[in-house]
């Protein structure tokens, strides 16, 4: 049972990412389409960020009142639902509604599934976190090439993410038969979010720098390369895929690395590799430093984000408010990151934009591992 249940939790982790990438590939497709201009497609946009902001806080109530199995289920409908109506939104409010059901949907699976992630990764009594993480990637990468299949065929966003939401939900809805009792994490507590503790602040303000990192990578990567650097777009596209490459891989090591070190330990390594990597890539301001240093970024941030939830969990009851709390969190970074390095740019330039993630990532992954050190060593203490 606990061997299916891990494969169904990949499954679902791998729809996710999929469906998430069918989207975003047919952007400039459905942008076209409407005849949206750069402000309108970012209004549009801001719905994702609100209805994945919404969702997070409202994962962890369904989730102890229903079950995580009953929540994954619900929210993949929810999401690759609101996949198939983007490309047939009639203009901007349509399609801002459409977004926004994305994202509740999304970040409500997101907790679900994480949450699910964790019972199962109980029974293993190991770190397993990390592996599903890396199939979300590579359910990323796949929906991404599927996504460029089709738009350079000539399929049109209406024919690709209608047919793609239909398969996807009906792969991951499948998949949720073989995971574990819905009831295994149910309970009586009815809040979104818990009050942080010592030990959640660290774990949300790590989630919270790695991911912001992760959203700059994903906004800002090819951007620096071919503007800031003078890269072909060919070679700017590799610096976001050399991230996305190494983030995948890495992913699937970082669980056995986890377990190899402690977990503070295992942050200072990432912090040292993502910050001190990146940190390179910037100081050599060529095409190729570039691309080495976002790859080295992907590898170290690979496995932080999975720990901190593994963390979270880690003895209570409970565990989905717990990670609802340090996933929202992460999401504000990743939602704030962008915005922030593009006023940062405006200011001064992309290049020492992009230093303030360095010097995030340098002191904020340590300063995490001193912290949960000191932390442990008090548990241990009491228990004693």
């Amino acid at each position: 049972m606990l061997r299916r249940a891990r494969v169904a939790v990949a499954v679902v982790f791998f729809v996710n990412g999929a469906a998430f990438a069918a989207w975003a590939s047919r952007v400039p497709a459905i942008r076209g389409e409407l005849g949206l201009s750069d402000a309108q497609l970012g209004l549009a946009l801001l719905g994702l960020a609100v209805g994945a902001v919404l969702g997070l806080p409202a994962a962890g109530v369904l989730v102890a009142r229903w079950g995580s199995v009953a929540v994954v289920r619900a929210s993949l409908v929810i999401f690759c639902g609101s996949l198939a109506l983007l490309p047939w939104s009639a203009g901007l409010v349509w399609l801002t509604l459409a977004l926004t059901a994305l994202g509740l949907g999304n970040s409500v699976l997101d907790v679900s599934m994480n949450t699910h992630g964790v019972e199962v990764e109980r029974g293993y009594g190991r770190q397993i976190l990390g592996g599903f993480h890396a199939l979300f990637s590579f359910g990323g990468l796949a929906g991404a090439l599927a996504g460029s299949a089709a738009a350079a065929t000539g399929v049109s966003p209406r024919q690709h993410l209608t047919v793609a939401a239909f398969v996807l939900v009906t792969v991951g809805l499948g998949a949720t038969r073989f995971m574990l009792p819905g009831q295994r994490d149910m309970g009586t507590v009815r809040q979104g979010l818990v009050r942080p503790d010592r030990t959640l602040w660290v774990l949300g303000a790590v989630a919270f720098c790695c991911m912001l990192c992760e959203g700059v990578a994903n906004d800002w990567s090819a951007v620096y390369v071919q503007d800031g650097l003078g890269g072909s777009p060919a070679v700017a596209a590799a610096a976001f895929a050399a991230f996305s490459l190494t983030m995948a891989v890495g992913r699937l090591f970082a669980d056995r690395v986890a377990m190899r070190f402690s977990r503070p330990r295992f942050l200072a390594v990432a912090g040292v590799l993502a910050g001190g990597g990146f940190g390179l890539g910037l100081a050599v301001p060529t095409p190729l430093a570039a691309v080495i240093g976002f790859a080295l970024l992907g590898a170290g941030l690979a496995g932080v984000v999975p720990a901190m939830f593994s963390a979270a969990a880690e003895g209570r009851e409970q565990a989905a408010p717990a990670i609802s709390t340090v996933a929202t969190m992460g999401y504000f970074g990743f939602l704030a990151g962008p915005p922030l390095i593009g006023a940062l740019a405006q200011a001064s330039s992309l290049r020492a934009a992009l230093l303030v993630a360095v010097v995030l990532l340098v002191i904020s992954l340590p300063a995490g591992a001193v912290v949960l050190s000191n932390e442990s060593r008090r548990a241990h203490q009491r228990h004693e």
